[in-house]
């Protein structure tokens, strides 16, 4: 019962709830886990998307993902840091509550939700407030919430607040 009582919170934090001073739950008191994600972020009602197009496009570069193609939301708090052109403003710091859904397609095929989870004080958020998770399309996870973002930290820290598509994809 706790745990779906905290899902239920969750979702109305991070899908597009429209209480604005709505409190964030209490740091320190859970763990968002794969499981939790995947609920929030399997939906794209609400969200907004990179470039304020749904449609795909080809990975950077730079990506360590290994799909051909992606495309990224933001839910409706995420979104408030994008500008006019729906790209990641300058000098953003998301604020909690924000989450971030990259979804990465090989042959038109969707294999993988990428997840980025603003909440300060989560016991799986990295030392940025970010909690960090690969889920595939049935919700089985791919990279663990608890590892914090190890894996993936170190090519994210050149971007705006560990989000790499303004410079990957300009």
């Amino acid at each position: 019962m706790k745990q779906m009582l905290f899902i239920l919170t969750l979702c109305l934090f991070a899908g597009g709830c429209k209480k604005e001073d709505s409190p964030v739950a209490a740091p320190g008191q859970s763990a968002t886990t794969e499981a939790d994600l995947y609920m929030l972020g399997k939906s794209s009602t609400g969200f907004v998307f990179y470039k304020n197009s749904p449609d795909t496009i080809s990975k950077g570069g730079n990506s360590g993902h290994p799909d051909a193609r992606l495309r990224t939301r933001y839910n409706s708090i995420a979104a408030k840091f994008l500008d006019a052109s729906g790209k990641v403003k300058a000098g953003t710091i998301f604020s909690d509550s924000s989450l971030i859904v990259k979804e990465l397609y090989t042959n038109n095929a969707l294999t993988t939700y990428v997840f980025l989870f603003k909440r300060s004080g989560d016991l799986n958020a990295d030392a940025n407030g970010w909690v960090w998770a690969e889920i595939s399309p049935n919700g089985t996870a791919m990279y663990a919430a608890n590892k914090k973002g190890a894996g993936c930290i170190t090519c994210h820290a050149t971007g705006i607040d560990y989000t790499r598509m303004n410079d990957a994809h300009p």
